[in-house]
């Protein structure tokens, strides 16, 4: 038979397209007359299987176990399965694995009366459940296991529940039920012992919608409706229906985590008699009602029996409870994680003696554990104190917890040693995590050697001042098999050549390994892979491995990470022989040469490639994106690639993130013939040289997805930009030759950074920019844009970074530009801009908050044995984070702005320290205002070139950041403030070419680095390091003595004429040679002309429009 093993790996497997489905006949069972269980779960069995005789499996009358869980079966199996009367245990979870939306009507299937077990899960289902042979719900007087969770039924099902007197557990979980808490109904299940009906919306108004929406979204809908009818509940009808729970003396399980329920639940649940297991995780007004002010004092309802207490992620406050929860004393299991609890650990928690798991995990608690009371909880086996803010020393006394098995404390601030008592004594520890904290000193791991029982360790530093050491004493031997490890940033001190850790000869059951940021050297570990057969996750990212790689040994490895170290050579040929399962494969910032190999093709379960800032050459191999059919992440930015790797029919396969920028790619864009590239939600094809125009499928982009980003800047793409659907939260199309007006019909609303400039789009900024809402950076600089400057774009508040110049841009600047009380950098420079500068236009700021910071757009989890391993612990390790990191998957914002003389790109997180602000090169008027000097955040100020009189402002001085400040080619009069020597920053200084006088400044501080060419073109300026003094001599030439008798007509006209026309040829050859040569010159001379031509069009279309206007006004 083609069953499969039931682990994770499995599940993986089985998650693949319908290409394996597996006809199967099921008239084949037939003959098994005496069949008493049939398992066919976990095949890719389809619809066949129901058409080949499903309904003659009556024949079997022995047949009581029939399991058809995980496969494919979307037809609608129900009438068939109700001919089958003598089942017992049926199990059809997830049979359709792949329906999202509502299927089947449960109500077809009559349900056979000697049925015991049911589970109905992840279906979609719908409906009411029917007794064999009945048009109404009777008791099914067997039923004793149904699990129904993750389907579409709603509140009319729990009413026909209530009859089914037999039932010891029910599962309702992720359903669409919208009701109160149904007290009565379940009260009718006395035999009930185990209830979950977490992630539904309980306790609001019913509704009949059958849509599932994403249960954030619904937590906030029905929190708001909760509040505003909570004034007009009847409690007093509410605790009546509450008493009647006092009938299920058997009921000792009830999660309703992921509903909305408020602190009265609490006190329905305590009419429970045997109560001893509640999760309330995640109710939406539990937090707010609960622990409503701080510092008040709280009372919980008696639960006598509690012995497991889940209140994760339930926004409570406050310091921790611990008086409230004393009343508790059977308590073993307390979840308080995920919420906002401040303060010191109270030490009255040692009086819930009976604790063995605790999780104050996620929430902001401080202070050190000294005197906590945890040292007095002797069964305690697990704690996890991660991601709060808790510092000091460890206890020694810790070492007196001998049954601690789980004990997580990472992300905190604890210093000092880790004693060592503490980790000897501990013999029971099987996971620890000592992870970003802020420890010292010496630690050595050989203290675990007789920790028979250890299997996972993480160790990631969170300081410079830890070390780990895995060599002393030399040559121990550990008794552990560890199953996890990571050990980042933390073996500093290693002997020459070493490659990793000795200790791991001894292992043989690793599944994940993070050595990263170690320095480690030598070449590739191939031990490591012949020793541990299962090792799934390797991850040796940033060390000093120089070697090329070289694998020998075939292993099963699914994450391969081995991007910034020193690598050299090519790619090995042979990567499918010794690694056919990897699904991520990252090689990325090392020095690989050579070409991309075609046995790369033959990885067909990859899901991630990352090639990326290495010497790679040569043509992408044919097909990589039609053989990578599961990929979701290739990279191949920063090589020297070359070829039509985008030509022709494209099949893009079900990628999400495509990055080819920075390599030399040539050729138009083909059309993209793959269906499932709508998914496609990251592409950068920037810094190549495609050509011809952008093809109408990448304006459809992300169907799924609201962070679409396009760039394809710096290639020679032309024509105008074509119409599409895709809001893009990120496009640059900059530096190409785009031409027409800009685009009206981009969906802007997710748009965040547009960058649009160095193209030949014409005509007005258009009024579909107002739609901008949430835009931080707009470039439409460096194009032929016209018209006044719109009055809206001051209405866009999270703007950060507005560029406009050289266009051709006309009138004033709009004084809605002051509006922008966000913005931090604004370009006008190079335009036709007339008037005053406007005085309130001192709204640049510097650096509120991160906004450019590098955006991390996917993370991959591929640990596929996780949840298996750790759920053999109570606390669920919702924090944890996957060995494989997120950041190398990022597109960078990339502007250009002049400062300090340079017209550089700027990308990436400097761009929230940028700030300034250029006016230069346009037609200003009027005296500078005083107002700029409150720029006292501004780098860079450019107002040169331009017609602005009046005096240098004195104000000036206050602007204590600025490094670039440009005044130069005005008619500015007065002497240079000698208030200016306080700009200890100051780089750049140009007050050249205007009407200045009087004495320089003293050259002090920066002034002292100032050449004259700052201060040229003013003749009344004198001083340093100015040549002209105060007084000068004019020279009188002496008359000549020489008797001239020649006249200065009397030359030879032929000569004259032909030496003229020599110049001129000369001077227009070599001008014609310096625009064939120079590509920039050519262009600028290019827009010059066009430039002119467009002036004289505006001048004389302005005038026929004023004789218009004039005779027939």
């Amino acid at each position: 038979m083609f069953s499969m093993e039931k682990d994770m790996d499995d599940f993986y497997a089985f998650h693949r397209s319908h290409e394996l489905i597996w006809p199967l006949n099921a008239s084949l069972f037939l003959n098994f007359k005496e069949l008493r269980r049939l398992d066919l779960s976990w095949n890719y069995i389809g619809n066949t299987f129901v058409s080949s005789g499903l309904e003659r499996f009556s024949e079997l009358k022995t047949l009581e176990n029939f399991n058809l869980g995980y496969n494919f079966i979307e037809t609608n199996i129900f009438p068939s399965l109700s001919e089958l009367t003598s089942l017992k245990i049926l199990n059809l979870t997830h049979v359709n694995r792949y329906n999202m939306k509502p299927t089947h009507d449960i109500s077809e299937f009559q349900i056979p009366e000697n049925l015991e077990v049911l589970d109905l899960a992840g279906n979609c289902y719908y409906g009411t459940l029917q007794m064999q042979g009945s048009q109404e719900t009777y008791k099914l007087s067997r039923l004793m296991s149904l699990n129904l969770a993750d389907n579409y039924f709603n509140e009319s099902l729990i009413t026909a529940l209530a009859t089914f007197t037999s039932l010891k557990t029910l599962n309702l979980q992720d359903n669409s039920l919208s009701r109160s808490f149904p007290s009565q109904e379940i009260s009718e299940l006395t035999n009930l012992e185990m209830l979950d009906i977490s992630y539904n919306r309980l306790d609001v108004t019913p509704s009949n919608q059958h849509t599932k929406f994403p249960h954030l979204i619904l937590q906030f809908i029905y929190y708001y409706k909760h509040i505003k009818n909570l004034g007009r509940c009847n409690f007093s009808y509410f605790f009546t229906d509450c008493k009647s729970l006092m009938r299920l003396e058997r009921l000792e399980s009830v999660s309703l985590a992921v509903n909305n329920f408020n602190k009265s639940i609490i006190s329905c649940l305590s009419f429970l008699p045997s109560l001893n297991i509640l999760d309330l995780s995640d109710s939406s007004n539990l937090g707010s009602s609960l622990f409503p002010m701080q510092g008040m004092k709280i009372s919980l309802p008696n639960l006598p029996y509690l012995e497991a207490l889940v209140l994760s992620q339930n926004n409570l406050k406050g310091t921790l409870p611990m008086e409230a929860l004393a009343s508790f004393h059977h308590l073993k299991l307390l979840d308080l994680s995920f919420n906002n609890f401040i303060g010191r650990i109270p030490s009255t928690i040692k009086l819930l003696s009976s604790l063995q798991a605790v999780s104050f995990a996620n929430n902001a608690l401080n202070g050190s554990l000294y005197n906590d009371g945890f040292c007095d909880l002797k069964n305690l086996h697990e704690l996890d104190l991660s991601d709060n803010i808790l510092d000091g020393n460890l206890p020694q006394c810790f070492n007196g917890l001998s049954s601690l098995k789980f004990f997580d404390i990472s992300s905190n601030q604890f210093t000092g040693i880790i004693p060592p008592s503490l980790i000897v004594n501990l013999t029971s520890l099987e996971y620890v995590d000592f992870s970003s904290n802020k420890f010292e000193g010496s630690f050595l791991f050989s203290l675990f050697s007789n920790h028979t029982k250890l299997k996972f360790f993480l160790f990631e530093s969170g300081s410079e001042k830890i070390e780990v050491e895995t060599e002393e004493p030399i040559g121990w031997i550990p008794m552990f098999e560890l199953k996890f490890l990571v050990l980042s940033n933390c073996i500093k001190k290693r002997p020459k050549g070493s490659v990793v850790p000795s200790f791991l000869l001894h292992q043989h059951k690793l599944r994940v390994l993070d050595l990263s940021c170690n320095s480690l050297e030598g070449q590739f570990p191939n031990w490591l892979l012949k020793n541990n057969k299962n090792l799934e996750v390797l991850k040796l990212k940033d060390n000093s491995f120089r070697e090329v790689i070289y694998m020998r040994y075939k292993s099963n490895i699914l994450e391969l990470d081995m991007s910034g170290n020193h690598i050299t050579g090519a790619i090995p040929e042979n990567l499918q022989s010794f690694i056919p399962d990897i699904r991520y494969l990252n090689f990325s910032s090392n020095e690989l040469n050579g070409v991309i190999p075609t046995s790369m093709l033959d990885l067909t379960e990859l899901l991630t490639l990352d090639l990326s800032n290495n010497k790679l050459s040569g043509e992408v191999p044919k097909g990589l994106f039609t053989n990578l059919s599961r990929a979701a992440i290739i990279k191949l930015s920063n090589n020297t690639l070359y070829g039509n790797v985008l030509s022709g029919n494209l099949s893009l396969g079900r990628l999400e993130l495509l990055q080819l920028d920075n390599n030399c790619f040539t050729g138009n864009i083909g059309i993209n013939t793959s269906e499932d590239s709508m998914g496609l939600s990251v592409l950068d094809i920037s810094e190549n040289h495609f050509t011809g125009r952008i093809p109408s499928w990448m304006s459809n982009m992300c169907s799924f997805s609201q962070n679409c980003v396009l760039v394809a800047r710096n290639n020679r793409l032309d024509g105008p930009f074509p119409f599409g659907t895709t809001s893009f939260e990120f496009l640059d199309i900059s530096q190409n030759s785009f031409s027409g007006p800009i685009p009206t019909f981009l969906n802007m609303i997710y748009t965040k950074h547009l960058h649009l400039g160095s193209n030949r789009f014409t005509g007005l900024v258009p009024d579909a920019f107002q739609n901008l809402s949430s835009v931080l950076t707009l470039d439409i600089s460096q194009n032929y844009l016209s018209g006044r400057i719109p009055e809206f774009l001051g209405e866009l508040s999270s703007l950060r970074i507005l560029l406009l110049g050289k266009n051709n841009f006309i009138g004033s600047i709009p004084e809605k530009l002051c509006q922008l009380n966000n913005v931090s950098l604004i370009d006008l420079s190079s335009n036709f801009l007339t008037g005053l500068i406007p005085r309130c236009l001192n709204n640049i700021t510097g650096l509120k908050q991160l906004a450019f910071a590098q955006q991390l757009v996917f993370a991959y989890s591929l640990v596929l044995f996780w949840d298996n391993y750790i759920s053999q612990y109570h606390i669920r390790l919702t924090s944890f984070v996957d060995p494989i990191q997120s950041d190398q998957f990022e597109t960078r914002v990339e502007i250009q702005f002049t400062t300090k003389n340079n017209h550089l790109t700027y990308k990436g997180k400097i761009l929230d320290y940028m700030s300034g602000l250029d006016l230069s090169s346009n037609k200003l008027t009027g005296e500078i205002p005083e107002e700029l000097g409150m720029l006292t955040h501004i780098l860079s100020l450019n107002l040169s070139h331009n017609k602005l009189s009046g005096p240098i402002p004195v104000s000036f001085s206050n602007l204590s950041q600025i490094e670039s400040l440009d005044v130069s080619s005005n008619s500015l009069s007065g002497k240079v403030p000698s208030e200016l020597i306080q700009l200890t920053k100051l780089a750049v200084f140009d007050v050249s070419n205007n009407n200045l006088s009087g004495r320089l400044p003293e050259q002090k501080a920066q002034f002292g680095t100032f050449g004259k060419e700052s201060y040229e073109g003013n003749p009344l300026l004198r001083g340093t390091p100015l040549e002209n003094n105060c007084t000068t001599t004019p020279q009188v030439s002496k008359p000549s003595t020489k008797n001239d008798t020649e006249k200065w007509y009397d030359i030879d006209k032929f000569s004259f004429f032909g030496s003229s026309c020599s110049t001129w040829f000369v001077f227009m050859l070599g001008f014609v040679a310096i625009l064939y040569i120079n590509p920039y010159w050519r262009r600028r001379w290019l827009e010059f002309v066009e430039e002119c031509m467009y002036t004289c069009y505006y001048l004389l279309y302005n005038f026929v429009r004023y004789l218009y206007k004039f005779f027939h006004e």
